[in-house]
């Protein structure tokens, strides 16, 4: 477990944000989705835990959690979601890809930051 930092703030917050969009997109209307709903309460519990902890489990749990929403969007946007066709390119696209990729961003600030904390020793070491 390390102190939070900037990074790992960052990080948390956007995830949360991630978290809220998608329990307002399954909870939405015409196109109401059911990944979303899935993804929504791991989104949040991800974004809680690294705030709390800031520790490898959690910042895994942040970067699995924003890897699919990101990795669906990509999905559906270049062939589609199985049974579907092709999504269009829209605002909630740009934000789908955006936001994610944001968090992974601020994920590697936080990896550079806390390692420009420890001393450089070398892997194994004791």
């Amino acid at each position: 477990m390390s102190a939070p930092t900037r990074g790992s703030r960052t990080a948390a917050a956007l995830t949360a944000l991630l978290g809220v969009g998608q329990l307002g997109w399954a909870i939405g209307g015409e196109r109401a989705s059911t990944t979303a709903l899935v993804l929504a309460p791991l989104s949040l519990l991800a974004a809680a835990a690294l705030l709390r902890v800031n520790c490898l489990e959690s910042r895994l749990a942040v970067v699995l959690v924003v890897s699919a929403p990101l990795l669906l969007t990509l999905l559906a946007l270049s062939i589609g979601l199985p049974g579907q066709p092709r999504h269009a390119f829209d605002a909630a696209t740009v934000v789908g890809l955006a936001l994610p990729a944001a968090v992974l961003v601020a994920i590697d600030a936080d990896r550079r930051a806390r390692s420009a904390r420890s001393p450089k020793q070398a892997p194994y070491a004791r």
